[in-house]
């Protein structure tokens, strides 16, 4: 009897013996039984979804080659279907350490109520900071709980593809480990749910006859001993488990590799480029100029220039994804060692600084490369009334290409992949051959034998710019996509994003413009082969695994580095200008972004009772003194809604939902970068020995008109 008796203890490792405590010769509690199916490729913890709790430690394995000792290692078998039968191709998800840093975390839980269980919400995060709250990640190196809040999807309909959502708001760490605990949940009935059944017996130290299962206990002991050091209770816990972040090098290795790769091949010479345009405007007034002219610009340069290109095609087209020499080879080649990627660019030059070009310039422009808007182009610098205003008045000459990759000859590719996200990757790997794109632009307008070397950008024989500093200014996706460039880019050091945010998971539902890509995504409109995913649990799903790559491309992956430099790169900084409200870009997600900066906040950001959560800034650092010349967020608010003058806007829903203009208001989207004490604020900035300069009312927040 006792050789009975120390097996099962052996079984329960550290845990208590789950059997009478009376005398030794009583028989001991017989082994429960419980299914598991699929156990070598679900995750056991909960029975509701092969995928859930996502993510999960569950789904790696150990590889010590990686800098996280671990590597993904999910199943096509276990990953949504879409319409034509097609699950996705895990491989490119196979090749990460870890999971993305704005993790998206979800799972379902029957029945639960938020309020009732007093969860961390939207509207009070630093709720989840508190030692009783009942939902928490908490950092396992060290016990501490993270910035996180906890939501129900609200598109879902059916109760049986809602899923509960928990997502950071301060960015995950890179490469550390993190256990998520729900402890003393709730239902709508004020009742304490139930755990998982598998969950429940390594909770509870209930032996059980499934091999699977007894194989986690050791695991999931050492991790409640850890839940327990953080005075978390095991007794009440709903769910607990683990999963790790992806490293610096994993996520942010192939675009410096293309970086260093493409720029120690230039070594000191000028990228090829040919001008291909060069058409001056004559003088007109507002109103009576010819279609395409602003009075504002008084010349227009456009041409070409050459990068080297790390994608698999000749042209790399849309589509195209990085090449790789073999399949081992974990950074991206060029093809046969000279491939090369061409790009269009457009330079506008000011009336402010030169208008007869037989003569000397009025004065020498700032250069800056412009990032242009959602799916656009180069030309939006053509149109774009606040970067031709902001130009002319402050002295600006802008140059833009297009952001290939997320660029308007993107998008049929994009709606194809967002049926089919086995080809997700391509549109990323694009994406990051597009930041390289804009750095070979910006070497072009630093270099002497560059664009200030060629007649086009001279006046009377003297270049029209200043070319010891170059500066960045990108609105919407110009600053969602400039986070990422503003951490790479070697010849830029000073930038501007407006209307900024981070981590495409988090943004897109809760942006208006992603009604009209919703359609691609779940289904409702045929592509080539009929894709699309209809159940909204999949769509969750897809966005949550999609992050894992978007961060190989877009500020989720990069914006911590902006202050905290990148190998081979310098320290950078930025200036957020946030719209209070915004319905395209959530002002949520620029918070986000702005604590993973360590950026700070001007003060008072908003008027009093204005922002949903009443600590809604919690964890920033205090206002800076004067000459600041680091990261900082200024949020620009065009006051509460008023329905007799039609101006002003709510505060955003805190579902994730995207505003309306029917219920929320004007969109104040683009109402900073025409503010002129916003384009102020953002000369200031873009100056050689920039510095923030406040140019909002004394003690008030900053205003839109």
């Amino acid at each position: 009897m006792k050789l009975t008796k120390m097996f099962f203890l052996a079984l329960l490792g550290t845990g208590t013996l789950a059997c009478s405590d009376s005398q030794d010769d009583e028989t001991p509690t017989p082994p429960i039984s419980i299914e598991t199916p699929n156990a070598d490729r679900c995750e056991i913890l909960d029975s509701t979804h092969c995928l859930f709790p996502w993510p999960s430690n569950a789904f790696t394995v150990e590889d010590l080659s990686t800098p996280t000792s671990i590597r993904v290692n999910l199943n096509a078998a276990s990953l949504p279907v879409n319409k034509v039968g097609k699950a996705i191709d895990p491989s490119q998800w196979n090749r990460s350490d870890g999971f993305s840093p704005s993790q998206m975390i979800v799972l379902q839980v029957p029945d639960i109520d938020l309020e009732n269980s007093k969860a961390p919400l939207i509207v009070d995060i630093a709720r989840s900071l508190e030692s009783d709250s009942p939902i928490q990640v908490i950092e396992a190196s060290t016990g501490k709980p993270h910035l996180v809040f906890a939501e129900l999807d609200a598109n879902a309909t059916d109760e049986s593809e809602r899923a509960l959502i928990i997502r950071p708001m301060e960015q995950f760490k890179r490469g550390e480990r993190y256990i998520v605990v729900l402890n003393n949940l709730r239902n709508t009935s004020n009742e304490i749910i139930e755990p998982p059944e598998v969950f429940k017996a390594l909770r509870d130290n209930l032996i059980t006859d499934n091999e699977e299962i007894e194989a986690r206990r050791a695991s999931m002991n050492t991790l409640f001993d850890t839940i327990d050091s953080a005075g978390i209770s095991r007794q009440g816990l709903y769910l607990a488990w683990d999963f790790t972040v992806a490293s610096i090098d994993n996520i942010t290795e192939r675009a410096v590799h293309i970086r260093d790769d493409a720029f120690t091949k230039l070594g000191n010479d000028v990228p090829n480029f040919t001008i291909t345009d060069v058409i001056n405007f004559e003088q007109c007034d507002f109103g009576n100029c010819p279609e395409g002219v602003d009075p504002r610009i008084s010349r227009e340069i456009v041409g070409k220039f050459s990068i080297p290109s790390y994608l698999n095609t000749t042209t790399g087209q849309p589509g195209s994804s990085f090449y790789y020499k073999n399949d081992e080879d974990q950074l991206p080649d060029q093809m046969n060692e000279s491939n090369e990627f061409s790009a269009g660019f457009i330079c506008r030059i000011p009336r402010s600084v030169a208008e007869d070009f037989d003569s000397k310039p009025k004065s020498k422009a700032r250069a800056s490369l412009y990032g242009h808007g959602l799916l656009g182009s180069a030309s939006e610098i053509r149109t774009s009334g606040s970067v031709n205003g902001f130009a002319d008045e402050y002295e600006f000459m802008f140059c833009a290409t297009d952001w290939t990759g997320f660029s308007e000859e993107d998008l049929p590719f994009i709606a194809y992949a967002m049926q089919d996200a086995s080809v997700i990757h391509a549109v990323f790997d694009r994406q990051q051959q597009g930041f390289l794109n804009q750095m070979f632009l910006a070497r072009l307008m630093k270099h002497n034998q560059g664009f200030s070397s060629h007649s086009a950008f001279q006046s009377g024989g003297e270049a029209v710019f200043d070319n010891s500093d170059i500066f960045y200014d990108g609105d919407s996706q110009g600053g969602i996509l400039g986070g990422a460039l503003m951490a790479l880019i070697p010849d830029v050091k000073r930038g501007v994003l407006g209307v900024p945010g981070m981590s495409y998971s988090f943004m897109l539902r809760r942006s208006s413009n992603f009604r009209k890509f919703l359609p691609y995504l779940d289904g409702s409109v045929t592509g080539p082969d009929g894709g699309g995913y209809t159940s909204v649990l999949d769509q969750t799903i897809v966005l949550s695994m999609t992050q894992m790559l978007w961060d190989r491309a877009e500020a989720s992956g990069y914006a911590y580095h902006i202050e905290r430099p990148l190998s081979n790169t310098e320290k950078h900084a930025v200036l957020l200008q946030v719209a209070f409200g915004d319905h395209q870009v959530p002002m949520w997600s620029a918070e986000f972004m702005a604590r993973t900066i360590n950026s700070i906040v001007r003060q008072p950001a908003v008027a009093e009772n204005r922002h949903p959560d009443s600590n809604h800034y919690v964890g920033f650092s205090d206002v800076p003194n004067a000459g600041y010349t680091g990261s900082i967020m200024t949020v620009w608010d065009s006051g509460v809604f008023d329905p007799r003058t039609g101006k002003g806007t709510y505060a955003p829903p805190i579902q994730n939902l995207a505003p309306s203009e029917d219920s929320y208001g004007t969109n104040p989207h683009f109402a900073p970068r025409f503010e002129p004490a916003a384009m102020q604020q953002k000369s200031e900035f873009l100056k050689t020995e920039g510095t923030f300069v406040d140019t909002c009312e004394v003690n008030q927040p900053c205003r839109t008109h």
